[in-house]
């Protein structure tokens, strides 16, 4: 799905390599206002700029399309990433996932990867919205959500001490000041919640989703889950809840 806002900025800079995917052309916040959210729930991933169609600010769009949608990825486009350096902390906020910068050839190709792998591995919705409801009053609710929800590939530090506009050591120390466990583990749970959604799906066989999810082989994904989910039973209060998620 995109947003009719940066529709022209995309084609303009993709036209090339769009034909791979299949867009959904929307306005985001009319199909708010109007309560149509079952073609978000449908659609995996979303792209949208700074700005509306209209020239409005999109964060506030981007936090109700969040809590509505916790699953969805979200993803915002830039012709240059000076325009996103003053707000990059709000949008991770409201829940963006990734900024991509389009005038970059690395960009886009990190952009349509990301799309690739977004597409081919369904987040587990269901876990989300629990876990959505669960750190409701945490104020490191997104930052939790982001590990979660990107757990379809392997952990990028980069992406998000850019997004989160701090160092490793200062995530790691949000969350753990939280009584959570480490930004890395709670990848790793999502990754892992990324396979029990394609096994619910009936994606088969298991070795296809260790390669889709690269994990190394079939037998070290479900040795990830036994060991992780053990780790998580032992470290208190504030892991119990993804313990509790993995079957």
């Amino acid at each position: 799905m995109i947003d009719r806002g940066c529709e022209d900025l995309y084609f303009s800079h993709a036209a090339d390599r769009a034909a791979a995917f299949r867009f959904l052309k929307v306005d985001v916040a009319r199909r708010l206002v109007g309560g149509d959210m079952a073609s978000f729930s449908r659609s995996p991933a979303v792209l949208i700029g700074l700005m509306t169609s209209e020239g409005q600010s999109t964060l506030e769009i981007i936090r109700q399309l969040r809590a509505r949608e916790p699953h969805v990825g979200v993803y915002v486009l830039v012709g240059r990433l000076s325009e996103a350096a003053g707000c990059m902390t709000q949008l991770a906020e409201v829940g963006v996932d990734e900024v991509f910068c389009l005038e970059s050839r690395s960009d886009l190709v990190a952009l349509h990867r990301t799309l690739g792998a977004r597409l081919a591995a369904p987040p587990p919705e269901a876990e989300m919205r629990l876990l959505w409801k669960w750190f409701r009053d945490s104020p490191e609710r997104s930052l939790v959500m982001h590990c979660v929800r990107n757990g379809f590939r392997l952990d990028d530090w980069s992406v998000r001490a850019r997004l989160f506009a701090a160092c490793r050591k200062t995530i790691q120390n949000r969350v753990t000041e939280e009584g959570l466990p480490s930004p890395g583990m709670i990848a790793r749970c999502g990754r892992v919640l990324h396979a029990q959604e394609l096994e619910r799906r009936g994606y088969r066989p298991t070795s296809a989703i260790a390669r889709l999810l690269e994990f190394p082989s079939a037998s070290a994904m479900q040795r990830t889950r036994r060991r992780l989910r053990k780790s998580l039973m032992t470290r208190g209060r504030g892991s119990l809840v993804f313990a509790s998620l993995i079957r």
